[in-house]
């Protein structure tokens, strides 16, 4: 089987739903079948685990990126500044759409957590 590169795309807040524990557990299975994951992409509400209210959520995240240390924690820019999050904790980058547009077409798959 030839390795795939992964974008995962997460949207929902990390308090409400399944969200993040279906894309944690999708995104470690992807690297546990040898494909690479390009980076992770926080939208909207899934910006909120970069909130210190969310840190047990946000050093899952960094540990599982610690597999694949090439891979990016992206928080949109634009939804990070309407919660008021004007530094990204350690293990994040703050950018716009146009790096997830940018991750789409250098992916294989773009994955979407809701």
């Amino acid at each position: 089987m030839t390795p795939l590169l992964y974008t995962v795309v997460v949207h929902g807040a990390p308090d409400t739903g399944a969200c993040h524990e279906h894309s944690l557990a999708f995104t470690d299975a992807l690297l546990n079948r040898g494909h690479g994951l390009q980076r992770v992409f926080f939208y909207a509400e899934g910006v909120r685990v970069a909130l210190p209210d969310h840190a047990p959520r946000f050093a899952q995240w960094q540990t599982l990126l610690a597999k694949t240390p090439s891979s990016e924690l992206i928080l949109c820019s634009a939804s990070a500044e309407r919660l008021g999050l004007e530094t990204p904790p350690s293990g994040f980058l703050l950018a716009g759409l146009g790096s997830l547009m940018e991750s789409g077409l250098e992916s294989h798959r773009v994955v979407s957590f809701a």
